[in-house]
């Protein structure tokens, strides 16, 4: 069919960017009939799973204890599915996608996405307390790189589709055009934008959206709001929102990180796993049913004014935390957005009520805004994107005149936020992958290293009262050239170089002169989290060698930064930038073969130990495709000897794998 498709296309000699315009409205069209398809199957399951099965059946029988049974039996037949027909995955839902964009040429294995879309509607049907939207935009991206892969297009095409139909699952799912565009450029793309990708991204995003509101109807997804902002004394409140939202978007990160963590510990069967999870989110909708499935019908209650207690609001904000990243760690497939979205819509109203309480009301203005800020607030939060929380929120609600508090509720959350969860979720599981992805291109390797990871620390530091005797035994004691001089409060008030010293002897004076005296006082200082790139060129234009690093926001040194320091930082950054490739070909190689792409790393006892490539005993079914030797990559021939400590990464059959750990050691799989 695609072949077919490919020469009709030709025949009609269309240009390069005709074409793909046309694959992209194809893309567009077919995202969203299956994200349709998707949200009628999982509103389907819900109904019959809870309303049916946990209400009418099981309920005569065992009362409200019937979801726990659900959602149990959902969590084993779940984590059998995942397990018997996907495999693990190193890579999960929308990291997934922002991988293989970003490393593989966007080439997805497509022919798992039928499965994966059928366990999470499963997920979500009995109650998992997760989102649509990961599935939804899973189902979009593997469309737009089975056609580009299908239709042999290039690399740079096939990475385009993939966020066209990022972008038209997102439009699809909240009936979100714009936000569906900002999302595949945002986050999906990681701010490569291009005029080509904006036109591809857009028609397959408006395509996907006409068909959704031909098919569901016109209007907002959240129904039509109007909330008015009521004056400038309401500002303060909602700067305030977004102070507290932080600490909640920070416990969201790192519980997602900590149920990861611990459910690798529990050493029970996938399958048993989910069904566990699936026990504790079913005791949690015994009492709290608003959390079961997507939270839809709670938080459009919530938005339009239903009367919820400020407890109620509060702990359906907090336990969602809970129970997703419950879901999320015991095996449940859903994604993150809705969550986002519910927490915030929960604690942003909880705020609003409480406001409310203290304030009068020409004050505090309509609870329900803060509940929409809070919206915002919290999904830039989690996914660390701005643009797309602020224009999502704006077309989930149909409401634009609350623009500035919900960009200020945004702004000031999100950079709290940073202070102790520099990256979003994505992107931290991608770093605890070991790929570190930058926003736009990568222009010079060193943007990847910061000032902390090349400077000396403790800073080499001298006071400013002493001789010029003890700053000479000081620098050759250390084997330095320079010192940063501080005062009485060990506070920066210069730096002193064996040149100052010299200097100094030579006119003369060097038994009457102390450190302060012949210390440059105008110093140019770095901070731990500037890249390094940006102190090259501060030294480079004033011709300095060093720099003293301050701790944030004071004047106490906490290193000193030379070029020699720069030089192993260079090393560092194309030792980090090999690795990122050599995961790109892995990616690559596991995408094309449909093989296991394992890494081993090669202990002492192993069979293998000082035995060269030739001479083991391989499984016929494994290839060698590379060994990591003490930081170097090294492209492994026949009399190539392996080492004890080398990590060897083989193409395998997953039926071999067991023959290669004997003859190397532990083994895990770097899909």
């Amino acid at each position: 069919m695609q072949r077919a498709l490919l020469r009709r296309l030709r025949a009609l000699q269309p240009s390069e960017s005709t074409m793909l315009l046309m694959i992209a409205v194809l893309v567009g069209l077919t995202s969203g009939i299956g994200v349709w398809f998707f949200r009628r199957g999982t509103e389907l399951a819900q109904h019959f799973f809870q309303k049916v099965i946990a209400a009418d059946v099981l309920g005569p029988v065992v009362g409200a204890a019937g979801i726990v049974v659900v959602t149990a039996v959902g969590g084993l037949v779940v984590g059998w599915g995942m397990n018997r027909f996907i495999g693990q995955e190193r890579y999960k839902g929308m990291p997934g996608v922002i991988a293989a964009v970003a490393l593989a040429g966007g080439r997805l294995r497509y022919w798992r996405m039928p499965l994966k879309t059928l366990a999470a509607m499963l997920s979500l049907g009995v109650g998992a307390s997760l989102g649509v939207e990961a599935p939804s935009v899973q189902i979009g991206a593997n469309l737009g790189s089975m056609f580009g892969q299908r239709l042999r297009l290039s690399e740079d095409r096939v990475r385009l589709l993939v966020a066209a139909g990022s972008a038209s699952a997102i439009a699809a799912v909240f009936r979100a055009p714009i936000a569906g565009v900002f999302f595949a450029l945002e986050i999906i793309l990681t701010g490569d934008f291009t005029v080509s990708s904006f036109g591809v991204v857009v028609l397959s995003a408006v395509v996907s959206s006409v068909f959704t509101q031909a098919v569901l109807g016109g209007g907002p997804e959240f129904g039509a709001l109007d909330y008015n902002m009521g004056g400038p004394l309401e500002v303060p409140f909602y700067v305030l929102l977004g102070l507290l939202l932080a600490p909640v978007g920070v416990l969201f990160i790192r519980s997602v990180f900590w149920q990861e963590h611990l459910w690798q510990r529990v050493r029970l069967s996938r399958p048993l796993k989910a069904a566990l999870a699936g026990v504790f989110m079913g005791i949690i909708g015994i009492f709290l049913p608003q959390l079961l499935g997507t939270g839809r019908e709670a938080m459009i209650e919530v938005l339009n004014g239903a009367p919820y207690a400020l407890g109620l609001l509060l702990a359906l904000g907090l336990v969602k935390v809970l129970a997703t990243t419950f879901c999320l760690g015991g095996g449940f497939v859903g994604g993150m957005f809705g969550p986002a979205l519910y927490i915030g819509t929960m604690v942003g109203g909880a705020f609003g009520v409480a406001v409310a309480r203290i304030a009068p009301a020409s004050v505090v203005g309509d609870v329900g805004a803060y509940a929409i800020a809070g919206m915002a607030a919290m999904l830039a939060s989690i996914v660390r994107a701005p643009i797309t929380s602020i224009v999502l929120v704006f077309e989930l609600t149909n409401d634009y005149h609350l623009i500035v508090p919900i960009m200020l509720t945004t702004v000031v959350c999100v950079f709290l936020t940073e202070r102790f969860e520099p990256l979003g979720v994505e992107l931290r599981e991608l770093a605890d992958q070991g790929i570190h992805l930058q926003h736009g291109r990568d222009v010079d390797v060193m943007q990847s290293v910061h000032v902390r990871e090349a400077m000396v620390s403790p800073a080499p530091t001298i006071h400013e009262t002493a001789t010029l005797v003890e700053l000479r035994d000081y620098l050759r004691d250390q084997r330095i050239r320079a010192a940063a001089v501080v005062n009485d409060h060990r506070e920066l008030i210069g730096i002193a170089t064996l040149s100052d010293l010299q200097k100094a002897y030579e006119s003369g004076e060097g038994e009457t002169l102390t450190v302060g005296d012949i210390a440059t006082r105008d110093v140019i200082t770095a901070l731990p989290d500037e890249p390094v790139w940006r102190i090259v060129r501060q030294m480079g234009a004033r011709d300095i060698g060093r720099m003293p690093v301050l701790k944030p926001g004071t004047r106490f040194p906490i290193g000193m930064l030379s070029r020699p320091d720069i030089m192993r930082a260079y090393n560092t950054a194309i030792a980090r930038k090999a690795e990122v490739q050599h995961v790109a070909e892995q990616m690559r190689l596991h995408t094309l073969t449909g093989a296991h792409v394992v890494e081993f790393h090669v202990s002492e006892r192993s069979p293998a130990v000082n035995q060269t490539i030739r001479d083991v005993e391989w499984p016929p079914e494994s290839v060698v495709a590379s060994i990591r030797r003490n930081g170097r990559l090294l492209v492994p021939r026949g009399d190539t000897t392996l080492r004890a400590g080398d990590t060897v990464t083989v193409v395998a059959s997953p039926e071999v794998e067991g023959e290669i750990a004997d003859l190397l050691g532990y083994g895990g799989e770097v899909e």
